[in-house]
């Protein structure tokens, strides 16, 4: 009986460590009334696809603020010929016009602030559908017409993808976000109009949070090429980590949970482990650290790190359960960063 039980408190545990993320229009979908004004900064990589993944983007430097974006039920310029729409954001010299409802949101429409540009989707672009979680999947095509100054006719047509494809730990400048969801969306279309045509193809990679509303980071790669000409890639990158966090964290995720902003940050996974535990920490600054493994009764199973200074940055090791003898059971893992000592509880199975 006390086996089964050990086991039941090690698969509820295992469930709950591994809860992820889930986006819903509770907790994510927009809001009018809402305004917010995000951080423009430098271009990083989006880094691999997967599973327990570090993206490091503590060196990130800001560069200009955007104006901020304002969401509404009523837009400022009205849209011939658009289907329906229950929301419209303002964002800078565009308005997008969406029709949103607690399963998901698609995209109806764009027309531009000077009325240069006006955007109608015949088949609108399905943006998101809830709940939305690492490995889901929306494929959709869509088509659409604009007319440029009311006199030239531009004809869109193509394919648009989103994918759940990669949750971990976002480190920020002024930050340490863990369980963060990564959406990769994908547009590959044709532009044609009387005098040629245009391809386009674009990544926007998208990191959400636990209890914030919105992404707090967006990288973006556009790559247009028209007719024979050599094709253009631009590259842009926003911050919107000022934005309010909800007392109410996304459904899943511990409602404890607060962003870590102190100098040293620890990461784990998988926990509980089976053959190999991997350990990351961040320092914001150099320090002197030690790693200890202790078993439950206290004793030192293994000195995994003798005291040593160690540069501001990521750091990375690991626990082999074959190498260090490791039986089933629980162990704690007690880190020593100059004078702070953070232990975790950490499960072999």
């Amino acid at each position: 009986m006390k086996k089964i039980f050990l086991i039941s408190i090690l698969v509820v545990t295992a469930v709950s460590l591994f809860a992820q993320i889930s986006l819903n229009q509770k907790d994510n979908g927009l809001i009018p009334g809402e305004t917010a004004s995000v951080q423009e900064t430098q271009f990083m990589e989006p880094g691999a696809s997967g599973a327990n993944l570090i993206w490091d983007f503590s060196k990130l430097q800001n560069t200009e603020t955007k104006p901020a974006g304002q969401i509404s039920t009523v837009p400022v310029k009205a849209l011939n010929g658009v289907g329906a729409y229950n929301l419209v954001l303002n964002e800078g010299r565009y308005e997008y016009f969406y029709n949103a409802d607690e399963n998901g949101f698609e995209e109806v429409g764009m027309i531009s602030n000077d009325n240069e540009i006006a955007l109608v989707y015949t088949d609108p672009i399905r943006k998101m559908n809830y709940p939305f979680t690492y490995g889901s999947h929306i494929g959709d095509t869509y088509s659409a017409y604009s007319t440029f100054k009311e006199t030239t006719r531009i004809d869109y047509s193509g394919e648009y993808t989103v994918d759940g494809d990669a949750f971990g730990t976002l480190i920020l400048p002024d930050r340490v976000l863990k369980n963060t969801l990564r959406i990769k969306v994908a547009r590959n279309g044709m532009e044609r109009y009387m005098c040629g045509s245009t391809e386009v193809h674009s990544e926007r990679y998208l990191w959400y949070a636990a209890g914030y509303r919105y992404p707090v980071l967006t990288l973006s790669i556009v790559n247009y090429q028209i007719g024979g000409q050599a094709p253009v890639t631009t590259r842009k990158a926003t911050l919107n980590v000022n934005q309010h966090v909800e007392t109410e964290v996304i459904a899943g995720l511990d409602p404890t949970q607060k962003p870590d902003q102190s100098d040293v940050s620890v990461i784990l996974y998988p926990n509980p482990f089976n053959e190999k535990l991997t350990y990351n920490y961040y320092l914001r600054k150099d320090m002197s650290v030690s790693i200890d493994l202790f078993d439950i009764t206290g004793k030192i199973s293994a000195k995994l790190l003798k005291t040593q200074s160690q540069a501001e940055g990521l750091h990375t090791g690991e626990i082999n359960s074959q190498t260090k003898d490791l039986n089933p059971g629980i162990y704690y893992l007690r880190f020593t960063f100059d004078n702070k000592v953070v232990t975790n509880k950490i499960v072999k199975i």
